[in-house]
């Protein structure tokens, strides 16, 4: 059985750097634990593996949040992922519903509208860089690519997609990502740019069709050697627990909690994963206590 998998390299003799991931069982996990739409999966299954492909250049503890903040009817998706390979997130509007462009693709770019990416990172200093950037198409990749350029300076080409079946399922999902590096000639991009050019599937495709990370980089790169730096696992993890949501509710003060008292219980849902938590009478009247110290 396969597993999620990122790889990082280089081709062109060290003058472009690659990244390659295979992420369907991630958002297969994110699909069923929020029970998406199709359209749904496939805008946050782009941006969770988009997410990914991000912090992978991420050291220790840092991480990533990408943030589509569009006016289409999923009301904005978010996604946070980390060196370590772990991501989740979420759309604000799970259950969307909207017709196939007249190719029979998804129509990511309706569903999320347009607006904005926000990307934030947090470094080991405890620092928050934030950029923005209008969306450019609503596609992801395209305002990811157009996120680094503007943002970051680096010119990149990027490929996302999600394969969902007709019994939703997700059947196929990844990510790809060229950067030529210091030393590139104006030949070699032109090489780099030639490469995606010439898939005839889509990268979603690729991932359900290859038999494991080395058949689907040779998929993608063709003829041309490469070498494989790193290789690490990935997949869907949130850092939701009882004790932090515990805090979120004290956060509301004693007035809020003793409503809650009369109820007798309080659920609180995450929306990263949407793990149910339950509250009892005697978590609620302790939180009531703790808000007076």
């Amino acid at each position: 059985m396969q597993h999620d998998e990122l790889w990082i390299g280089t081709m062109l003799e060290g003058k472009a750097r690659w990244v390659a991931v295979r992420t369907t069982d991630t958002v297969e996990e994110a699909r069923k634990r929020h029970g998406l739409s199709p359209v749904a999966a496939a805008a946050l299954g782009r941006l969770m593996t988009g997410t990914l492909i991000l912090a992978s250049s991420l050291k220790g503890d840092e991480s990533i949040t990408l943030r589509l903040l569009g006016d289409g009817p999923l009301q904005g998706v978010v996604s946070v992922g980390n060196a370590l390979g772990e991501v989740r997130g979420y759309t604000r509007e799970p259950w969307v519903d909207l017709p196939l462009k007249p190719s029979g693709k998804l129509d990511v770019a309706a569903a999320v509208g347009t607006g904005e990416l926000a990307v934030s990172r947090s470094l080991q200093n405890g620092e928050v860089y934030t950029g923005m950037v209008p969306l450019v198409s609503g596609e992801i990749a395209e305002d990811l690519v157009h996120y680094l350029l503007t943002s970051e300076q680096i010119p990149s080409a990027m490929l996302l997609g999600v394969l969902v079946e007709k019994d939703y399922h997700v059947a196929g999902a990844g990510g790809f990502l060229l950067q030529p590096l210091p030393g590139a000639t104006e030949e070699d991009i032109q090489v780099l740019e030639g490469l995606l050019g010439q898939l005839k599937v889509g990268i979603s495709e690729l991932v359900a069709e290859s038999q494991g990370m080395d058949e689907l980089i040779a998929n993608l790169v063709g003829r041309l050697s490469y070498q494989v730096l790193e290789r690490r696992s990935v997949g869907f993890s949130c850092t939701c627990s009882k004790a932090k949501l515990s805090d979120s509710l004290i956060s509301l003060g004693k007035q809020e909690i003793e409503s809650l008292l009369t109820d007798g219980t309080a659920e609180m849902i995450c929306h990263f994963c949407n793990e149910r938590y339950l509250f009892d009478k005697e978590d609620l009247e302790a939180l009531r206590e703790s808000v007076g110290n």
